[in-house]
């Protein structure tokens, strides 16, 4: 099976529902992490041009990632600039320390 990684920058208002869509389309496992940055419309106006945000890295089978894109842009979308982005990245190999072995999860 192949496998993907998805990648969201979301603003952080969005996490708590997102984590209950989810839940509800079966996906389980995600890393959150706080990050800073800017994008195509920074606030040039600000002493500090940059906003906070939630990076949320997914594993997931090829065929669930349209219906968690999907669930992803549903959630985070809100209208104006700063909304976020959506990657999908292939991954090549992926590993459990625990067992120290290759897997799929």
């Amino acid at each position: 099976m192949e496998l993907k990684c998805v990648v969201a920058v979301v603003r952080p208002d969005a996490l708590q529902t997102l984590e209950k869509r989810l839940g509800a389309i079966d996906i389980h496992g995600i890393t959150v992490s706080k990050v800073k940055g800017f994008g195509a419309h920074p606030n040039l106006f600000a002493d500090d041009w940059t906003t906070e945000h939630l990076k949320i890295e997914i594993f997931a089978q090829a065929s669930d990632v349209e219906t968690l894109v999907r669930a992803i842009m549903d959630i985070a979308h809100v209208g104006p600039a700063g909304d976020g982005i959506v990657a999908i990245i292939p991954v090549e190999r992926f590993f459990r320390v625990r067992t120290q072995s290759e897997a799929i999860p």
